[in-house]
C-alpha cells in the first residue's frame, strides 16, 4: 500500500529523533500506569497503551542532572525559587546564573561525563545531545536538534531565534532564549498548581529512555523536562512516564553508535556509569549554584 507523503514524513522524523514507532490503540484517557518496567515495556511492544510509575529520584537528563530530592536539576531549582517567592523574573534568577556558569564548548563536554571520546562530538555544538543508543549519526542528530530548538522558539513567538540562541539544558543562551525557558517554567508551574497534574491534557506522557545496569534503572528524559521539574519541586515522588526505548548496558556493543564505531564500547559503558553515579549536587556546589 502506498504511504502518503505526510505519513512518510512523520515516520522519518520520529526515526530521526531515535523514537520507536508502534501502532498503539487510541484511547481518550491517559494510558494505564504500571509499576514494573518489564510489564510496561511488554505491553508497549504489544501495541497496548502503557505508562510506568517512575520514581522521580531515578529521572535524569542526558548529562546526568537528577530530579530527585538528593539530586540537582536547574529547572527544579528555578521552580522552587519561583514557588517560594524568591524570584519572579528570569533576570537575576538561578536559571540565569546556571546558563552563565555552565557553557560547554561542544557536544562531548555537554555530557559532563569524564570520558575521552567520542572524538566526533568534539566537532559538534553542545546542543547536539547525542547518546550511543541513538539510531542516527551525530551529524544528523545535530540537524534534528537545530530544527527542534528553532520550532520551540517559533512556538514561543520568537520566530527570529534559531539554535544559535542556545539550548534549554545548558548555556550560553541569549537573553531572549533565557526568557523563553523561564516563561515555560512559570507557565507549567502555575497550571499544575491551579489545575493539578492532568495527564490527559498533554499530547503524551513525559517520555524517557529506560537505561538498565545490573538490574537497576535510570530514566533519561526525552520530552517533558518542564513538567517533570515542576512535579519534582511540588514534592511528587513518582511520575507516570512513557518509554521511547529500553536499553541495557549489557547489550551496549549492539547500540547503533557503538556498532558504527562512533562510540567505543568502553566509552558507552563509562557514559552509562556516569548517568547512574553522577553527583549533580556536588557539581552544582562547585559552581556556586547551591550551598
Amino acid at each position: 500500500m502506498y504511504a502518503s507523503p505526510i505519513k512518510t514524513l512523520i515516520k522519518s522524523t520520529l526515526r530521526a529523533l531515535s523514537l520507536d514507532i508502534r501502532r498503539i490503540e487510541k484511547t481518550a484517557a491517559a494510558p494505564p500506569v504500571y509499576q514494573d518496567v518489564q510489564e510496561t515495556h511488554t505491553r508497549l511492544n504489544c501495541g497496548q497503551p502503557a505508562a510506568y510509575l517512575c520514581p522521580i529520584g531515578k529521572l535524569c537528563t542526558f548529562s546526568g542532572f537528577s530530579l530527585g530530592s538528593q539530586g540537582w536539576h536547574p529547572f527544579v531549582v528555578a521552580v522552587n525559587e519561583y514557588l517560594h517567592g524568591h524570584r519572579k523574573t528570569y533576570r537575576g534568577s538561578i536559571l540565569e546564573k546556571f546558563y552563565n556558569s555552565w557553557q560547554p564548548a561542544d557536544a562531548l563536554e555537554a555530557l559532563i561525563a569524564p570520558i575521552e571520546g567520542p572524538a566526533l562530538l568534539r566537532q559538534l555544538p553542545a546542543y547536539t545531545a547525542h547518546q550511543p543508543w541513538h539510531l542516527i549519526h551525530p551529524k544528523e542528530r545535530q540537524a534534528v536538534m537545530e530544527k527542534n530548538i528553532r520550532d520551540e522558539n517559533h512556538w514561543a513567538g520568537q520566530q527570529h531565534l534559531d539554535a544559535s540562541s542556545g539550548y534549554g539544558l545548558h548555556g550560553p543562551v541569549s537573553p531572549e532564549k533565557g526568557e523563553i525557558e523561564y516563561a515555560r517554567i512559570v507557565r507549567v508551574t502555575d497550571s499544575i498548581k491551579r489545575h493539578g497534574f492532568d495527564r490527559s491534557l498533554a499530547d503524551e506522557d513525559i517520555t524517557v529512555t529506560a537505561l538498565e545496569r545490573n538490574g537497576e534503572y535510570r530514566f533519561c528524559i526525552v520530552h517533558g523536562q518542564h513538567r517533570a521539574a515542576v512535579l519534582a519541586a511540588l514534592g511528587h515522588e513518582h511520575i507516570p512516564v512513557s518509554f521511547r526505548r529500553v536499553v541495557s548496558v549489557s547489550e551496549a556493543q549492539h547500540w547503533p553508535q557503538v556498532y558504527r564505531g562512533v562510540w567505543s564500547l568502553a566509552q558507552a559503558q563509562a557514559y552509562i556509569d556516569h548517568l547512574f553515579d553522577f553527583d549533580a549536587n556536588d557539581w552544582a556546589r562547585a559552581r556556586g549554584l547551591t550551598e
